[in-house]
């Protein structure tokens, strides 16, 4: 049996693109060694953004959640990518050049530090989604369910 090399599963949200952030993010992500293994633009369906959020709208269980999540994504374009990355574990840098999910708590060296434009406590008060630019999995086994949840072929 060949074993697949370890990927991680990103998503460029709508706000990178809205922000023609496209190509400064990718660039961050492979001059650190993210060697992109397959990119696709997508228009989010619901029923495939709602099963991606799935977990978190059980944990956090806010009734405006869900609508935010659909408010944001439902009909947008995104960019679905699959990475792996020269050498090291891609789940571990990955998550560490985008930084921490809240872009006010993101170093600025940082994806989301360097270009954020929100704040999870602004975005909470606002009862809206996040704009924090990315989503990266958080395991190998989530990137390979979310991956396969996006990547239709």
């Amino acid at each position: 049996m060949i074993m697949e090399k370890p990927f991680t599963f990103i998503i460029l949200k709508p706000d990178t693109l809205q922000r023609n952030l496209v190509t400064p993010v990718l660039k961050m992500l492979t001059s650190q060694g993210v060697v992109i293994e397959a990119q696709q633009e997508v228009i989010v369906a619901r029923q495939t953004i709602l099963a991606h959020y799935q977990e978190v709208i059980d944990k956090l269980n806010l009734p405006h959640f869900k609508q935010a999540i659909l408010d944001v994504f439902e009909h947008q374009k995104v960019i679905i990518i699959k990475a792996s990355a020269k050498g090291q574990d891609p789940v571990t840098l990955v998550r560490t050049l985008i930084g921490p999910t809240d872009p006010a708590k993101a170093d600025k060296s940082t994806i989301r530090g360097y270009y954020a434009d929100d704040t999870l406590a602004a975005s909470i008060a606002e009862k809206r989604m996040l704009r924090n630019l990315i989503h990266a999995s958080d395991s190998p086994e989530n990137a390979v369910k979310e991956a396969s949840l996006w990547f239709k072929s």
